[in-house]
């Protein structure tokens, strides 16, 4: 390991005669959630964090300068076979190092209401209460771009007036009284003031937290989990590719990625029917679009970047939502850093390049909408395990998918014709280039988000976990986050994966000392 790596992490063989209160697989947003809350509850836990990957960056990649872009699409690996029917479609990539995917992430974190969390237990919905602001303030949620470098308040207000004015034109929309409700909500870490941006990154938390505790965290790196041994209906020992840990009195908490988390179920647990079924997640459309700067409102010769939100329920009853991207730069120049650190959708270097014409006004439209597999045995989407051992990821796209992927699309350019106004504009194509004709598809086929492997519910015959997420049939074994949820609703999953760890922190944490 490098010197880093040994400064904060351990191997499993310098952990291995320590008991542990918890255990922790994974170390990305919701396992270092959790550890970090349960820390603060808890001044006698003493907590294990086990994680396959190793040190990869110290931040979120756009906390760092733009140099650092290609990594989003060097390091992911695919660790399944993917054994769906149409084979242009796949699950975005893992990303194997300590921090995972949310050192990548796009930083969205929207709220859900009740009636976006369908086939939810009432009793989790009732245990996120008192958790939602914990979360948020820990996540250092904000509703604008705006700072030093990005003087964007006359574009928010104008594209923001001009969407809530459109909103009776777009078929999907969820009504609001308020035009400020389309307003993005961003995650800029922990203590970044008003002035400054920085997106949030799990592994930040984790070493502080390493460096405030060393005698009750410690984190192992290089450890995949691999199998789960079980004796009466309690987990015994994690097998791992370092070695095996014995659980003793521990709590095991499920922080791996969702695909991951069904793997090993189904791997440690092949008789039970459900782990791994309800594959569900996000289906998505793209479009970018450029309007000529002459035909759009409120432009300043200064850098002009905003976000902004649209959710909505289809007739079909599905969940879909929108991310909205609007950004003028006059001077790219001299705007380069700074447009890198604050754009949700900085992944690629061809990415930051959409925003480089000083003669137009970006659009950017995500729209994010669901996928479903079936809470039951006969899921047609599902992960596994094959006869070898090796993992499996199988998605059907069924003729409902197909409708509601067109009603997606049609959202995704009802939006455009509204922020546009009538104005000509340019579409972005595939290979880069700006056309007056719109590309003749905008499905974008990562398939993200994944959720419902391992999903709640009151009775054990028909779900894995129960509204605290503990799995029905082992008394120590939790899960985190996506692999939870009956449902993925449309919304991006974080806000709501940490508000459920902060609330099963809080529930282990006074039973414990109860």
């Amino acid at each position: 390991m490098s010197e880093v790596d040994t400064l904060y992490f351990k191997s499993l063989s310098q952990v291995q005669n320590q008991t542990f209160d918890y255990i922790v697989l994974g170390g990305g947003a919701y396992g270092t959630s959790f550890t970090h809350r349960m820390l603060q509850l808890d001044a006698n836990a003493k907590i294990l964090v086990v994680e396959k990957g190793n040190y990869l960056i110290a931040e979120h990649i756009q906390n760092l300068p733009p140099t650092y872009v290609k990594l989003n699409t060097e390091v992911g690996i695919r660790p399944w076979k993917y054994t769906g029917d149409d084979k242009n479609l796949n699950f975005m990539p893992q990303i194997p190092y300590v921090g995972g995917r949310a050192l990548f992430w796009n930083a969205w974190v929207p709220q859900p209401d009740k009636t976006e969390m369908p086939d939810w237990p009432e009793d989790a919905i009732k245990s996120l209460r008192p958790e939602w602001y914990e979360a948020g303030k820990f996540l250092g949620r904000r509703y604008s771009l705006k700072l030093p470098g990005n003087d964007n308040e006359a574009l928010a207000a104008a594209m923001r007036n001009r969407l809530f004015a459109g909103l009776k034109e777009i078929d999907t929309a969820t009504p609001m009284g308020d035009p400020r409700g389309l307003d993005s909500a961003m995650a800029t870490g922990q203590n970044v003031p008003p002035e400054e941006w920085a997106k949030f990154s799990p592994i930040t938390v984790l070493v502080e937290d390493i460096q405030a505790h060393p005698q009750r965290l410690a984190v192992v790196v290089n450890a995949e989990a691999h199998r789960l041994v079980a004796t009466d209906g309690k987990i015994t020992c994690i097998e791992t590719t370092a070695g095996t840990i014995n659980v003793g009195n521990a709590q095991v908490l499920l922080a791996c990625n969702t695909l991951e988390a069904g793997f090993l179920m189904a791997r440690s647990f092949p008789k039970n029917p459900l782990v791994g079924k309800n594959l569900s997640g996000h289906i998505r459309s793209w479009l970018a679009l450029r309007v000529p700067v002459g035909e759009m409102p409120a432009l300043t010769n200064q850098l002009q970047a905003i976000a902004l939100y649209l959710s909505g329920r289809s007739t079909m009853g599905r969940l879909l939502h929108t991310h909205i991207t609007v950004v003028h730069n006059p001077k790219p120049a001299e705007s380069k850093d700074i447009l890198y650190k604050i754009l949700p959708d900085a992944s690629t270097p061809q990415a930051v390049a959409t925003y480089q014409d000083p003669k137009y006004a970006v659009i950017m439209l995500h729209t994010m909408g669901e996928f479903l597999g079936e809470p039951n045995a006969d899921s047609w989407n599902y992960v596994g395990v094959d006869g070898e051992g090796n993992a499996i990821v199988h998605v059907t796209m069924r003729p409902q998918d197909q409708e509601f992927w067109k009603i997606m699309d049609t959202t995704t350019f009802q939006i455009a014709n509204v922020l546009s106004n009538g104005a000509a504009v340019e579409y972005q194509h595939e290979d880069g280039s700006w056309q007056s004709t719109p590309p003749t598809s905008i499905h974008n086929h990562g398939l993200v988000h994944s959720a419902g492997t391992l999903w709640m519910g009151t009775d054990p015959e028909t779900s894995v976990t129960n509204p605290r997420s503990q799995v029905h049939f082992l008394s120590n074994l939790y899960g985190a986050g996506s692999m939870v949820f009956p449902r993925p609703g449309s919304w991006n999953p974080t806000l709501t994966g940490v508000t459920q760890v902060f609330a099963l922190a809080r529930y282990l944490a006074a039973n414990r000392q109860g």
